[in-house]
């Protein structure tokens, strides 16, 4: 079973919709990071409420694909330390939070030898 973070601008991810993260705002995102782009080839299929399968193009970190825009959020699932970092490099961009699917928020931050580091700095529980 997979465990996937949400960017997100909301307390709950599932509520995503509510303040949504736009195409746009991830094609000018895209545009402006040099480690990101969009994949030609990799892609999520995935089934709205009333059966519609619409197709989500993967987003390229390092030329790798990991992350997919999902209608109104950002989505990694399984990812490893550097995805859930870079992850909260996006979401403070975005001015969004990193969140996981119980609700966990996470974000970054430095040791004492300013070694970057992910935690989870509160929980909804």
């Amino acid at each position: 079973m997979s465990y996937d973070l949400h960017v997100v601008r909301t307390k709950y991810w599932f509520d995503a919709s509510n303040e949504p993260i736009t195409k746009q705002e991830v094609d000018a995102l895209i545009a402006t990071d040099p480690e990101l782009d969009w994949s030609a080839s990799d892609c999520v299929d995935m089934k709205d409420e009333i059966g519609v399968v619409t197709r989500y193009f993967m987003i390229n970190w390092k030329n790798s694909p990991c992350f997919w825009w999902y209608r109104d959020q950002i989505m990694c699932s399984n990812p490893d330390k550097a995805q859930q970092i870079k992850l909260a490099r996006i979401a403070r961009s975005l001015s969004a939070s990193l969140i996981g699917d119980d609700g966990e928020l996470y974000g970054i931050h430095k040791n004492f030898f300013g070694k970057e580091k992910i935690r989870v700095v509160d929980t909804d529980s």
